[in-house]
């Protein structure tokens, strides 16, 4: 801690420093994702410090506990991925498509973001207990739509609790069911999309766009 005496440093060895914690920590989250996929919360911070190259002590000056580390990793896991997902969307003048693209596209997490979707294959309950945090940005964009008269329903909030858990059903029945199809998950989801103003014919019309992947 900086004493009030004290001021912090500057200067570019200070920020050579800065930019080394930043790396490091990435280059931990990013093998501790790896080995959440592949065994899952279970592991321990001794396998953490291996598998990352580092040691123990490194990991705890980035994070205090294991839960804090594997929590962020699996929500900045999301935010990444979520990131991806809006950014096909450039170019997409429809304010529905550029709402049902991500999702559809969440639904393929297995054959486009390998690693992505084996964090969650193998952490379910964590992920089920993260769920009102990784589906902020979704609730908020569809109020955003509603607001803007583009969705016009009524009792948004229940119409968006049950879409979002629809969402996370078809999304971790794709990630765990080997005989899932993208065909299979597309079909859910135009079944649930008008329960948000969208209707059978605009939701069957959005199955059928192609996707940019």
């Amino acid at each position: 801690m900086v004493k009030l005496s004290e001021k912090p440093p500057v200067g570019p060895e200070a920020g050579r420093k800065a930019a080394y914690f930043a790396r490091n920590r990435a280059a931990l989250i990013a093998a501790t994702q790896i080995l959440l996929g592949d065994k899952g919360w279970n592991s321990t911070i001794d396998e953490v410090a291996a598998h990352a190259g580092v040691s123990v002590s490194t990991v705890y000056k980035h994070f205090e506990t294991k839960e804090l580390l594997f929590e962020t990793c699996v929500i900045e896991a999301w935010a990444n991925y979520e990131a991806w997902m809006l950014s096909q969307t450039a170019g997409v003048n429809d304010p529905i498509e550029q709402l049902v693209l991500p999702m559809r596209l969440m639904f393929r997490s297995k054959a486009t973001h390998p690693v992505f979707a084996m964090i969650f294959v193998r952490n379910l309950t964590e992920f089920t207990a993260l769920v009102p945090v990784i589906t902020q940005n979704l609730g908020a964009h569809l109020r955003r739509l509603v607001k803007a008269r583009v969705l016009e329903i009524d009792h948004p909030d229940l119409r968006i609790m049950n879409l979002k858990a629809v969402l996370m059903r078809i999304f971790l029945s794709q990630l765990e069911n080997p005989k899932s199809k993208d065909s299979d998950a597309d079909l859910a989801l135009s079944l649930a999309l008008p329960m948000i103003g969208i209707s059978p014919a605009k939701a069957k019309a959005l199955m059928k766009l192609p996707l940019p992947i």
